[in-house]
């Protein structure tokens, strides 16, 4: 415990030491979100739309988008903290130290985990504080405990998906652009921006990605949007309990060859 408290802290001194990166991903969800509004009400010409409804279930689109926009960040900040905070550790010089170091390496990825989710709530309670303010996103205090229900089985997966991104950056090193690539990934085949509902495809693919069901369920709660709280949850927990193993054995896998290879510490 005390190793991944330290982690814990040591990245976020290292996060406020950089005040400037701090207002970028409180501000970047909503301003990402506005292009979306603006090119939906000029397609449109307004705000609402009834095909857009029969898809998504709402035919509010604002409400739409900067929910997906704001629950997101969770995604994003497993997927590139993870994956980037050890090219980091390449940068510093000190990866090599920590992973040859008599500490389990599951500790130290625990740690970086726990620390993308206290950053990723921080900035989301920031961000549904605006749009409760000044969007007319209803919260109240019924809807809050489920929300942090399918959150925590949300970020429980992600765990998984940056064990992934992490081995793939002992591998490759320089991975930002297999990163950037599962980020479009993302955006085209989950309802970050759109129901999936649109295309056959998209729809097939949304089914084996974990933030579908948390973007449903969280637009459920937060929305209004009719879906099945009991068969949400359930294939929630499935995911999470298929990718937490497979995401620690491909780490694990990685990270025993590139110690035989002697790469490990190779920008």
């Amino acid at each position: 415990m005390r190793i991944i408290y330290e982690e814990i802290i040591k990245d976020i001194k290292i996060l406020f030491a950089y005040p400037i990166e701090i207002a970028f991903w409180i501000i970047s969800p909503l301003l990402w979100a506005f292009p979306l509004v603006f090119q939906g009400k000029a397609l449109v010409g307004s705000l609402q739309s009834s095909a857009f409804g029969a898809l998504a279930g709402t035919s509010e689109y604002i409400p739409y988008v900067l929910v997906g926009a704001i629950f997101s960040t969770y995604m994003f900040t497993a997927v590139w903290s993870m994956g980037n905070s050890l090219r980091n550790e390449m940068f510093y010089g000190t990866l090599e130290h920590i992973l040859c170091s008599p500490v389990r390496p599951l500790y130290i990825l625990i740690g970086k985990g726990l620390y993308n989710s206290l950053f990723s709530t921080m900035f989301v309670i920031i961000q549904l504080t605006i749009c409760v303010l000044f969007f007319g996103i209803d919260l109240t205090l019924a809807k809050i405990l489920p929300m942090v229900f399918f959150l925590a089985l949300l970020v429980i997966g992600l765990y998984g998906i940056g064990f992934i991104a992490a081995a793939l950056t002992l591998l490759l090193k320089e991975a930002s652009g297999i990163l950037h690539m599962f980020e479009y990934i993302l955006f085209l085949f989950t309802p970050i921006r759109y129901p999936v509902e649109v295309h056959p495809i998209t729809r097939a693919v949304s089914v084996l990605i974990p933030l579908t069901y948390a973007l449903i369920a969280l637009r459920g709660i937060l929305l209004g949007v009719k879906f099945d709280f009991m068969k949400t949850s359930v294939i929630l927990l499935g995911i999470d309990i298929i990718i937490i193993p497979l995401g620690l054995y491909v780490f694990n896998w990685v990270e025993r060859r590139t110690k035989v290879r002697g790469t490990l510490a190779h920008y």
